[in-house]
């Protein structure tokens, strides 16, 4: 069986493509382009004469099956495209995917892209980013930058530049005026430009000169995460109300006992805080195994959606807002539990026989349970 590679070319200079690239397209037995006519120049400059097809994002479905096939019977093949590696943003995946399914070999290559420059040289936190390629044209665009408001991430995308002007006038809305960002433009070109500055002054000098060329923005992440505050004013908390209802149909309810101040000794709900970068689906399972021992895949749950339920004063140091996970198990006998981490004890308490609950759990669970009924 043949073998599909993944080849990077320049995003800019020339200069860029790699030894191993030039000898991976002289030797395979075709390349696919998302543009013969603009391939056919690095492939001219660098004497390469190996037979090309088009291969794009409007014709990828139709032409993939012949694809496979001849890679299934012993040819190489590879992708390149306009300028950086495929599948970035770019044709490529869907090849890739269709390979990896019908167990043929893929490698893609090291090399040019307008991702990690752009990054680097915005002056920007690196570390951990959020990469967003191309955003929505139209459906989901609003929800799609509304949602990118609150991230702390630095945030990468690429843009044409017919529709800079929008972006940066959308994202200036949405993130506020004064939110640093860098617009990255012909990467590795001669006339190559990082621009620094406010989304409005980024605005302002584009709307008065249009620009050209591929362009890279990079916007830097909210200071405050919308859900992380100094202690003690943290914004999110996760609480789990798992019952276990027995054979003859009576109802548990799973309880810890806090032993930290200020509410040692109150009962409530499994629960706690949600960390950075974790999901409300993690968290919830992390505070339940370190606070009761149990694992939700040792059993076999009905889940229901996460529901908010806030209170600003639901406790004195000012929680906000909390996401409540309802679970309802079936058992033949109530499943063992022991405390960990913030709970001194679990234990499980029938309904309706609950002890006082500690912050507005005692609600939660009569509006769950009125709601039952």
């Amino acid at each position: 069986m043949g073998k599909l590679y993944l080849v990077p070319t320049p995003v800019g200079n020339m200069a860029d493509m790699t030894y191993r690239a030039v000898e991976i397209l002289k030797s395979v037995s075709l390349i696919l382009a998302e543009d013969t006519r603009t391939s056919a120049k690095l492939l001219s400059h660098y004497g390469i004469g190996t037979p090309c097809k088009s291969y794009h994002q409007y014709n990828e479905h139709q032409v993939l099956p012949g694809f496979v096939r001849l890679l299934r019977e012993g040819g190489d093949l590879a992708v390149i495209t306009d300028a950086g590696t495929p599948g970035i943003s770019d044709p490529g995946f869907l090849l890739l995917r269709a390979c990896v399914q019908e167990g043929l070999e893929v490698e893609c290559l090291p090399g040019a892209t307008a991702l990690i420059p752009a990054i680097v040289q915005s002056g920007f936190p690196c570390d951990r980013f959020m990469f967003e390629g191309f955003l929505p044209h139209q459906k989901g665009r609003k929800a799609r930058i509304e949602a990118l408001a609150l991230q702390d991430k630095t945030m990468v995308f690429y843009e044409s530049p017919h529709r800079l002007v929008k972006t940066l006038e959308q994202l200036g809305e949405a993130f506020g005026a004064e939110r640093p960002a860098c617009v990255c433009r012909e990467i590795s070109k001669i006339y190559a430009e990082s621009r620094r500055d406010t989304l409005a002054n980024l605005y302002a000098h584009y709307a008065a000169n249009p620009p050209k060329g591929e362009i890279v923005l990079v916007v830097a992440g909210r200071e405050q995460p919308a859900y992380a505050y100094a202690y003690p004013r943290p914004a999110l908390t996760v609480d789990i109300l798992w019952e276990t209802i027995l054979p003859d149909g009576s109802r548990y309810v799973l309880l810890v006992k806090r032993r930290k101040a200020p509410f040692a000794d109150c009962y409530a709900l499994p629960g706690g805080f949600v960390e950075e970068d974790e999901t409300l689906e993690w968290a919830a399972g992390r505070e339940l195994k370190e606070e009761t021992g149990l694992w939700f895949k040792d059993y076999v749950p009905s889940f229901r959606p996460f529901r908010p339920y806030s209170r600003p004063d639901r406790d004195p140091r000012g929680r906000t807002v909390t996401m409540v996970y309802t679970v309802s198990v079936r058992a033949e006998a109530l499943p063992p539990v022991a405390g960990g981490d913030d709970a001194d004890s679990a234990a499980w308490f029938p309904l309706p026989d609950l002890p006082p609950l500690a912050f507005d759990h005692a609600e939660i669970c009569r509006d769950y349970f009125t709601a039952e009924r």
